[in-house]
């Protein structure tokens, strides 16, 4: 029984020993790309050296468990920073999170066999090590990436059936906003629909997130009376799906009702999102600064008129169909005209 444990052990080293060789060579490439504050990725490349060495060393020494004790740190190290990327759903940060939660499984397999006395040290050890991390680490920050063509001199003021122009904010709001670039389009369709989009645009993905509409529209007067997440498709997008808040508004003005049936998401560096806390974390972690990142963020709000009696939420609406419509229009020139590429040249 015991011999068995002992193999199982051994085994248990080995493998963690190649998961940090292959966390090294991981760790090594994001390095070699990251231009920006690439230190600790430098730390992370000596942690993967170190960690391979303490396990391997220790299939064969007397002092093993005490070498096991001491590779938490490096494991510790390793499962942080290689998680932080792994937030863009790109391929080779997702590989290295796995790596990480790997070498982890295999470590924790390994320290079973370690005496009570040296777990608790190890325990105590990765809390620290954590500890420290957070205390020390601070994300790269995001390298600010001008958007492609200016939106008020250049976005079209014309749009399948819709017309209209760009309103000014009011110098307060503009600066509340505090966006580097922002289109406020009035529009009307051929057949008499009102509606509004509203962008902006920050070179800084690390600019803050103070205008939303369940914000500001329920500080002009109006209720939130619905919302629901959604998915909406991007026929000019082959495989383009959009997520977005679905949001319907109302307010009493003058004793009638005005309602507006608002579709709104982020952009952060080319990753969609309909979430604020998910926007900000993506800017936050400094996860997309190897290449540079920026932030943005669309509303496509569709005013109901007295004689649309369906519920506006429902998607085979006139209202739902229109707004998303007009999204159909508006995501692909924003994708095509005027966010950066960021898969070229370093900072997009």
């Amino acid at each position: 029984m015991a011999a068995s444990q002992d193999n199982l052990s051994r085994r248990a080293l080995w493998a963690g020993a190649g998961l940090f060789a292959l966390a090294l060579v991981l760790v090594l490439q994001q390095a070699l790309a990251e231009k920006s504050q690439p230190a600790f990725a430098w730390v992370g490349v000596g942690a993967a050296a170190v960690g391979m060495g303490l396990l391997a060393a220790s299939t064969r020494s007397a002092a093993a468990p005490w070498l096991v004790a001491v590779a938490v740190l490096p494991t510790v190290y390793l499962l942080f920073y290689m998680g932080g990327l792994a937030i863009t759903g790109d391929v080779l940060p997702v590989v290295r999170l796995a790596a990480g939660l790997a070498l982890a499984g295999a470590y924790l397999a390994a320290a079973r066999a370690l005496p009570q006395r040296v777990q608790y040290t190890s325990c105590v050890a990765a809390l620290g090590g954590a500890a420290l991390f957070f205390q020390f680490w601070e994300p790269p920050a995001s390298k600010p990436v001008p958007i492609a063509r200016p939106l008020v001199a250049t976005f079209p003021r014309t749009l399948g059936p819709w017309t209209g122009e760009h309103v000014p904010l009011d110098e307060i709001t503009r600066k509340a906003l505090g966006a580097d670039e922002y289109l406020n389009l009035q529009m009307q369709s051929a057949d008499g629909r009102i509606a509004t989009v509203f962008i902006t645009y920050s070179a800084n993905a690390m600019s803050n997130i103070p205008h939303v509409p369940w914000v500001c529209m329920t500080q002009s007067g109006f209720e939130m009376v619905g919302n629901r997440e959604d998915e909406i498709g991007i026929a000019a997008l082959p495989a383009r799906e959009v997520p977005v808040n679905v949001l319907l508004f109302e307010k009493q003005v003058e004793g009638r009702r005005v309602r507006a049936l608002m579709f709104q998401y982020f952009n952060v560096g080319r990753t969609y999102t309909r979430s604020r806390q998910v926007a900000r974390a993506l800017a936050t972690t400094g996860s997309l600064s190897r290449r540079g990142s920026y932030l943005s963020q669309t509303q496509v709000a569709i005013t109901l008129g007295p004689h649309d009696a369906a519920d506006p939420m429902a998607k085979d609406s006139a209202a739902y169909q229109v707004g998303a419509a007009l999204l159909n229009l508006v995501v692909p020139l924003l994708e095509k005209d005027y966010y950066p590429d960021l898969t070229g040249a370093e900072g997009g």
